[in-house]
């Protein structure tokens, strides 16, 4: 056999032993959370913590074990060592851990004496304490008010689970039972890849084995930078937003910044608001970790997803004691869904914009909107109505949008970019589990982002309690509540928001604020709307045959086709007046007609080209003013309320605040892009060549 061909044999085997530490986590955990969610990553790192191979799950889990691994290899080194059968428990969001129900299990895998690699899990828990079940504590005001984390911990030593720190470790938890089985499953799945890996260097040899952990990293960086050398130099930006911190209505701002030049990125997040007191920040390290996983998502096409490679190629700054660098005793309980989602949204934007600047059409296929960010999820606890306790998250929030791309309408309900493999949890199981009854389970129409290309739908859910006599208590936690935050891009529009609905058993109906703890009583209905992906491309560009599609299938309602894409469903010579006097309005001229061919000049984006040191309309020629002014200033401006397609904009406290920028060539009317911000601030350049 080749030295190429052998390679490629151990590569596929270590993937499939990962995916077996997967599987021995299913197998013996009896969590829904994990065994229907998929609410957990594995991975299989070097000797010295970089991180070769990642399952398909949530990624960021996999994306932090090689800080979490590196923190212990510092630690624990010297004294008091780290040896064979030993492994090391932490849900700890300053070293690693994406939130506190994060629970990572990281171990040494030992070839006789020497240390030839690590591996790891982190799986979500139902419940790691602190004062609110689930311990997602809105309210907090600092950590201290959350779960308090466990900072990196040896809880198995030469083999022998350590009793004294299981109990310190379950004792914090309201589910123990449901914990340790989880626990159990982390530790069998670092015991399967311990024996694997050993297997292989019986047959193979540790030197070769090892040579393909670090030659998989080190092959996958050089295609990276390859990669990454072929497309444009240039700065990006986008700005996301989180509104409401739990105590306060406050409103966060998170700006980036990203610079590509030559083969490498450099991600500045310093533009960022001050931390929050608790709840919705992250550390720099899940920062870091957010940021990686998208760069590999949306750059990493067709590569291996080995995360150290992704890590080399890019640079992250932030400013401590910010939302997204938060400094102890900040609290994270829900960050991950949080500052976490808006870094993750922002280098998507970005990196899609990058791609649109390119001359080669095979890159700018891979434009992709960001799909849906920060979900309307919802904690209950309480008890059943033959006492027993309960406390339980429900994941049918995840299911929201995703992302439209460059050719393709975005997958309905496809969840989020960066957990790929995730999943909702079964109706049937959390009936089974929980005191609950569901009314429907269905695709929300009119949520996707309009574009040339549609945004995917989210779903809703709606349920009563069942086996229930007495009140439950009801926490719900969002982003994008009020603004939209799943962004449209290259013109495209952003998906539709979250809400969360209590229908009160007396015909009430109340729309939570974006984090609240509440209570859902006996007869309540709550309803779980989620939110769509965002769109590509101007949504006047949508073909209309594509647009009475999606109203035939229920995707899009007849008013929605024709307020969001100008389609009159069934009337060809409707739809182009529409569609005409849409464009009108959008200037107040009569639009300009499209060039047979777009201006030469070097491509900033789908809409605009840079020539003779002006900017020019790609679509129909037009001059809009000399590259030394901003762009956004020279471009016609739109301006519409947030929740002009939402549902409950009465309800929807707080969303005035905000509004949607349209950008149009003042000629022919294209859109140019669309921004989401506070109605108070400037609009932002969002693209500049180098």
């Amino acid at each position: 056999m080749t030295s190429a061909a052998l390679f490629e044999v151990l590569r596929n085997r270590l993937w499939a032993i990962n995916d077996e530490a997967v599987d021995a986590i299913v197998a013996v955990s009896g969590s829904p959370i994990a065994t229907e969610g998929n609410d957990f990553n594995s991975g299989i790192l070097t000797a010295t913590g970089e991180v070769a191979l990642a399952g398909p799950y949530v990624l960021v889990h996999a994306a932090a074990l090689g800080q979490v691994v590196r923190y212990v290899i510092e630690q624990f080194n010297e004294d008091p060592g780290i040896g064979p059968g030993d492994m090391f428990i932490t849900n700890d969001t300053y070293v690693g851990a994406p939130h506190q129900p994060d629970v990572m299990v990281v171990a040494p895998v030992f070839r006789g004496d020497e240390l030839i690699a690590w591996c790891g899990s982190c799986v979500h828990q139902n419940d790691v304490g602190g004062p609110v079940p689930g311990s997602i504590t809105v309210g907090a005001t600092s950590i201290y008010e959350e779960a308090v984390p466990m900072a990196p911990t040896r809880i198995v030593q030469g083999g022998e689970l350590v009793a004294g720190v299981e109990q310190e470790y379950l004792g914090r938890s309201r589910t123990p039972e449901l914990n340790r089985l989880d626990l159990l499953g982390q530790i069998e799945a670092n015991r399967v890849v311990g024996n694997r890996l050993n297997g292989l260097c019986d047959r193979y040899g540790t030197d070769r084995v090892v040579a393909v952990l670090d030659g998989l990293i080190d092959r996958t960086e050089a295609a990276v930078r390859a990669r990454l050398a072929s497309l444009p130099d240039g700065r990006w930006r986008h700005r996301g937003l989180v509104e409401h911190d739990g105590v306060h209505d406050k409103v966060y701002e998170i700006g980036l910044t990203m610079t590509k030049q030559g083969d490498s990125l450099h991600l500045d997040f310093t533009d960022a608001s001050p931390q929050a007191p608790a709840l919705i920040n992250t550390s720099r390290a899940i920062t870091s970790s957010y940021a990686m996983a998208a760069v590999m998502t949306v750059l990493g096409y067709g590569l291996p997803w080995t995360p150290a490679a992704f890590w080399r190629v890019m640079e992250v700054d932030t400013t401590p004691g910010t939302i997204v660098d938060c400094l102890w005793p900040a609290g994270m309980s829900m960050g991950v869904t949080a500052a976490g989602q808006e870094v993750r949204t922002a280098v998507n934007v970005c990196l899609s914009r990058m791609f649109d600047a390119s001359e080669n059409p095979d890159v700018r296929n891979q434009i992709l909107a960001s799909c849906v960010s920060g979900s309307f999820t919802q904690t209950i606890s309480g008890a059943f109505d033959d006492g027993r306790d309960f406390s339980a998250m429900l994941l049918d929030g995840l299911p929201g949008g995703s992302g439209a791309w460059w050719g393709g309408d975005g997958p309905d309900t496809g969840g989020y970019l960066t957990s790929p493999a995730g999943l909702c949890t079964n109706i049937e199981t959390n009936e089974q589990h929980y005191p609950v009854l569901y009314r429907y389970r269905r695709e929300r129409p009119d949520s996707g982002g309009p574009g040339r290309w549609r945004g995917g739908v989210g779903l809703e859910n709606a349920f009563e309690l069942h086996r229930a006599s007495e009140p439950v208590t009801s926490t719900v936690f969002a982003h994008g509540q009020q603004p939209p935050t799943a962004a449209g891009v290259v013109g495209g529009e952003p998906g539709i928001q979250h809400t969360g609905v209590y229908e009160r058993s007396d015909g009430a109906i109340e729309v939570p604020p974006p984090k609240q703890v509440g209570e859902l009583a006996p007869g309540d209905v709550y309803a779980n709307l989620c939110g769509g992906g965002g769109g590509v491309g101007d949504p006047l560009d949508r073909d209309p045959a594509a647009a009475e599609h999606d109203v035939a299938e229920g995707l899009v309602t007849e008013s929605g086709a024709a307020r969001d894409y100008g389609v009159v469903v069934g009337d060809e010579a409707a739809t182009e007046a529409l569609r005409t006097q849409r464009r009108r309005n959008r200037i107040g001229r009569d639009p300009a007609p499209p060039r047979e061919e777009p201006p030469t000049g070097r491509r900033l984006s789908s809409t605009v080209v840079l020539a003779n040191g002006r900017f020019l309309c790609r679509r129909c020629g037009h001059d809009h003013g000399p590259t030394t002014e901003p762009l956004v200033s020279l471009l016609k401006l739109g301006r519409s309320p947030v929740d002009e397609r939402s549902p409950w904009p009465s309800a929807r406290l707080g969303a005035d605040r905000f509004e949607i920028r349209r950008l149009f060539c003042p000629a022919c009317a294209v859109q140019v892009d669309v921004q989401v911000a506070l109605a108070d601030t400037p609009l932002l350049e969002t693209a500049e060549l180098l």
